[in-house]
Parts: structure tokens; sequence; C-alpha cells
């Protein structure tokens, strides 16, 4: 993360975005658990869409991660879908400046792309939110 999270006041004029996080210390998994249980919805994530740092899986194939991504799985795991540990790794990691996570309607997709785009951040949709379903998990990881 080079660049301010700042935006969200801009954001929030915006009629169609429905929940706004940074991914810091709880990791992707944790926030995204948290918008889901407090909004009454649940999300499906496209795995290969998340943005991941050069090298990580080197680097957790040589056994390097962070005590942190198992704390966090140890404390919000039971909301997420079974994964692989380098998945679980990834997705629990905690950060310390990691990107914005943004809930936009598709009716408001358009002006929020351009917002973004205007102030220099890079897009990338990762999934969808959906209506919970009691034989699905919470937060449902794609691979």
């Amino acid at each position: 993360m080079c660049q301010l999270n700042d935006i969200g006041c801009k954001l929030a004029t915006i009629d169609g975005i429905n929940a706004i996080t940074d991914v810091t210390g709880f990791g992707l998994g944790g926030h995204l658990s948290e918008v889901c249980l407090g909004s009454n919805v649940a999300a499906v994530i496209d795995y290969n869409k998340v943005p991941i740092l050069p090298n990580i899986k080197d680097y957790l194939a040589n056994g390097c991660s962070p005590g942190g991504a198992q704390r966090n799985f140890d404390s919000y795991g039971h909301n997420l879908s079974p994964m692989s540990s380098e998945v679980q790794s990834i997705i629990c990691d905690p950060q310390t400046s990691g990107g914005l996570l943004i809930m936009v309607s598709s009716a408001a997709k358009n002006e929020f792309d351009q917002m973004m785009q205007n102030a220099g951040f890079e897009l990338e949709a990762i999934g969808e939110i959906v209506k919970p379903d009691s034989k699905s998990a919470l937060v449902q990881i794609n691979v």
C-alpha cells in the first residue's frame, strides 16, 4: 500500500457505496467477516483476484508467515470456508497498511470507478456480497 486511504469521505457521498473498511490487523478475512456479520450478508471471494505481493507464495513455501495470521484464523476462521494453509495465510494475513475493501452496488459502479481512477487508485473486484445461506460459510473463498 503506497497511497493514503483518505478517499473514504469522498466515496461516502456516492449513493450505493454500502460499506468501506481498510484491511489492517485482522486481514481480509477478518474485516470482511465483520462487515458481513454487521450487515447480515455473506460474501463470495474469487481468491485468484485478491492482490498479493510478489514472491509471497515463495515465502510461505519456506515457512515464513506472520504469527498473527494463525491467531487471526483462530479468532474468525469459523466464518470462512475451508481452504489450504497457503490461502489461509494470505486471507488472514495481518496488514499494517492494507488496501480498502469497498462494497459497491452495481448501480454505483461507474461513478465509483471514475472517482477511484481519478484519485489514482488501482481497482480489483474480488467478489460479491450475497444473501446468507445456512448451508454456506459466511465468507466463501473460491480458489
